[in-house]
């Protein structure tokens, strides 16, 4: 009778089993294509090819490049007006033809970053203001196809202070559709701080973006990968950035993003290095609660009109310019590992929950202290005098000294860094009047990297009658690294421009 029973309830497991591997084996496949991002400092055309063509990148259906890795001796590349590929072409810039050659032999989606020269004669340029203009110069980004053809060009909207580089009258709407079904939009550097034209591209459905930068960093919300993925976040959309690696100067930060899942691959370095990553990108990305609102953050835009300035002052990773605007209120956790309560700046306030434990001093070594930060106004940009940008944010940042201001978001060098405090509970809420903005999850570890989305809860929900968004950002596990922890807000409504 035992043995019956025995060899039915083998039966049974064995059938579950069955169907089990049945299931899994009938789930339907994620369909994704194989990106690379490369991180780089100036090079010659040739390495640019070897890193096409290299053993690393076989099977990658698209590589972007950084913003202006080939503009060593900033000599404007002139751009031809042949529609055939650059490689069949012996008058194309050597560059041109090299790239268009190398994403030929690859097989291989390429984009690249240029300042390209424009002889509005030689064509109908549709980038040429008049008919009558002879020439004109402007930061492009150019996309290949697998048979070398350049299948779009992008110019350069939001201008970092790049002289002699033209603003187009007007946003490209630029996409390129490949053959793994998936439409691309563009947004270079600081594009990514503005609506346009990249909202402009998700209202007709645009989920995949190629961003290429010179990004200078800076603490404690603006470094590059941080920004990265708050933006691929908030939009819920897969953002492939290269950015420059220049540490020396603040530049180092690329990733693949795939919308609220983060970081499929990311990269800081704060040592010179050239770095190439690759990720699987899911074409078809989850949509969540959050999808109404943000299609109501992408309505009514407004175009924002920039001049380019030279940058002045850009250095190493650097602290926010503008914190003396900020609310600050230090957390002094020695005294109670529980801290609650509220902080306001101007028109918002920050409500803030906070538990910690504490790990006491460690000899010969520094900690972090913390503090409430809030903001609610316009800021500036170092070296750019005449666009000031409407942002929100409610945070816990790090500071290097206790009670003094002026010391947060600066770093603690690593190899004196204790990690004193470990947060067990970390909740930020607050509530932000309804314009036309993007509220994203904005988060820093002390590697300078953003944190896992699946270590954060962000909700954003719109409340009914008051024309407002209540926006909370939890903690969902312990963690003793935290640099920043904020709800950042970018209001496009309240930016303004002095053309003077």
């Amino acid at each position: 009778m035992l043995a019956r029973t025995l060899f039915a309830l083998f039966v049974t497991m064995f059938v579950s089993s069955l169907n089990l591997i049945a299931n899994v084996e009938g789930a339907p496949k994620i369909k994704t294509y194989t990106a690379a991002v490369v991180e780089v400092n100036s090079i010659i055309t040739q390495q640019a090819v070897e890193i096409i063509r290299s053993k690393e990148l076989k099977g990658v259906d698209i590589v972007v490049f950084p913003e202006g890795i080939f503009d060593q001796q900033n000599t404007p590349v002139a751009l031809p007006s042949t529609k055939s590929a650059y490689c069949d072409d012996p008058n194309a810039d050597l560059l041109l033809q090299k790239v268009s050659c190398a994403a030929r032999k690859a097989k291989m989606y390429v984009v690249i970053d240029l300042v390209v020269k424009v002889q509005c004669s030689l064509a109908e340029w549709l980038c040429c203001p008049n008919s009558g203009d002879s020439t004109h110069i402007y930061n492009m980004a150019i996309a290949f196809d697998r048979n070398g053809v350049a299948i779009a060009m992008y110019r350069k909207y939001h201008l970092f202070g790049e002289y002699g580089v033209e603003q187009p009258k007007n946003p490209d709407l630029t996409t390129f559709k490949t053959d793994f079904n998936v439409t691309f939009g563009f947004a270079i550097c600081f594009d990514l701080m503005f609506a346009d034209p990249m909202e402009n591209l998700m209202q007709k459905g645009v989920k995949h973006f190629v961003h290429q930068a010179a990004w200078f960093s800076e603490l404690p919300y603006l470094t590059s990968a941080q920004y990265q993925q708050s933006w691929a976040y908030a939009n819920n959309v897969n953002l492939l950035a290269a950015n420059v690696n220049a540490p020396n100067i603040g530049c180092s930060g690329s990733g693949i993003y795939s919308g609220r899942s983060g970081a499929l691959q990311v990269f800081v370095s704060e040592s010179p290095a050239t770095k190439i990553l690759i990720a699987k990108v899911p074409i078809d990305l989850p949509t969540s609660s959050q999808e109404q609102i943000t299609k109501r953050q992408n309505s009514n835009i407004k175009l924002v009109k920039t001049r380019s300035i030279s940058p002045q002052n850009i250095g190493d990773i650097s602290q926010d310019v503008n914190l003396s605007k900020f609310s600050v209120k230090f957390l002094n956790f020695s005294q109670h590992l529980s801290q609650s309560g509220s902080l306001c700046n101007n028109n918002i306030c920050c409500n803030y929950s906070i538990v910690v434990s504490d790990s006491g001093e460690a000899k010969g070594k520094s900690s972090y202290s913390y503090a409430i930060s809030v903001f609610n106004g316009l800021r500036r940009y170092n070296g750019i005098k005449n666009v000031l940008t409407g942002q929100d944010v409610c945070s816990v940042i790090a500071c290097a000294e206790m009670n003094s201001k002026e010391s947060c978001g600066i770093e603690i060098p690593k190899k004196t860094l204790h990690s004193r405090y470990n947060f067990k509970k970390l909740y930020l809420e607050t509530t932000i009047p309804v314009t036309h903005m993007k509220i994203m999850p904005n988060t820093l570890s002390h590697e300078l990297l953003p944190l896992k989305t699946n270590e954060f809860d962000f909700k954003l929900s719109e409340i009914k009658g008051a024309n407002k968004y209540s926006a909370a950002l939890k903690l969902k596990s312990m963690k003793s690294n935290i640099f920043t922890f904020a709800i950042f807000s970018r209001d496009y409504d309240r930016d303004v421009v002095d053309e003077a």
